[in-house]
């Protein structure tokens, strides 16, 4: 039987190698099905996790508004995608089925689709960039560099619990590991991203390195209120939720980042 060490790390390779050719080997169109697909799995997932909780979410309504937010990426028209998702949230809950906790699977609905479709779904953005194959790269490496900072850090030297009752294998000596090592592969990628300066990659190092971490856990509170460990069933990494939990918070921070205060456009 393998370990964990080694489930993880062979997920995770698979996952590495489906990432790095649809960053860089493969068309537009391609790399925004794969952010469809991720999107969707996750989103899935979320839904279950609020079914253990006993609401039931219309899900075939919700999978379909998952799948056109990423449009608002892809064509750049993010208030037209949103505004109309949210009107069909609502138009969902007219049902006479579906009037029983409208309010709460309404809110749970709305939250699900921005946490997950429409925050992932700003990688598109980020790719279509200047040099945006290398700024995806940027975020997907920080971020998971990071993952790994904290894990084997706190692996060894873990001793504090960080948020016992939120998540109960995590410490204050992982969290430290993971912020170091988010910086210093922020510091690092000026060997790709050239006109970036250092005190840029430094503040946004930084920021990721909170945010991941803040990603990270928002999701364990909702496992931990579902009473579920894992999100879903990828050998050694959980659910695909739990591996897209550090990057949602980041990757609109990153986009946002980038064009808005270092002016790449």
């Amino acid at each position: 039987m393998m370990d964990q060490l080694t489930k993880r790390l062979l997920s995770s390779a698979v996952l590495v190698t489906i990432t790095l050719a649809t960053i860089f080997s493969l068309p537009r169109w391609f790399f925004f099905l794969v952010v469809e697909v991720f999107s969707l799995l996750a989103l899935n997932e979320y839904l279950v996790l609020a079914e253990k909780k006993g609401i039931r979410v219309f899900r075939p309504g919700a999978l379909v508004l998952g799948a056109l937010l990423p449009f608002s990426a892809f064509f750049s028209s993010d208030g037209v995608w949103l505004m109309g998702a949210c009107l069909c949230v609502f138009l969902i809950h007219f049902h006479p089925k579906m009037k029983e906790n409208a309010f709460l699977q309404a809110a749970v609905l709305i939250l699900g689709l921005l946490y997950i479709p429409w925050f992932f779904s700003h990688l598109i953005r980020i790719r279509d960039l200047t040099y945006g194959a290398w700024w995806v790269l940027y975020t997907v490496l920080v971020v998971k560099g990071g993952d790994a900072g904290a894990y084997f850090v706190g692996k060894k030297y873990g001793r504090r619990k960080l948020i016992e009752h939120i998540s109960p294998h995590k410490s204050v000596e992982g969290a430290l590991g993971q912020l170091v090592t988010t910086i210093l592969l922020s510091l690092l990628s000026k060997i790709y991203l050239h006109d970036v300066s250092m005190k840029h990659l430094f503040f946004l190092g930084l920021i990721i390195g909170i945010l991941a971490q803040l990603g990270d856990l928002a999701e364990s509170v909702l496992k931990r209120d579902a009473g579920v460990k894992d999100s879903g069933k990828i050998p050694g990494l959980g659910g695909l939720l739990d591996v897209l939990d550090s990057l949602l918070l980041v990757i609109p921070f990153v986009y946002y980042y980038a064009t808005e205060v270092a002016g790449i456009q």
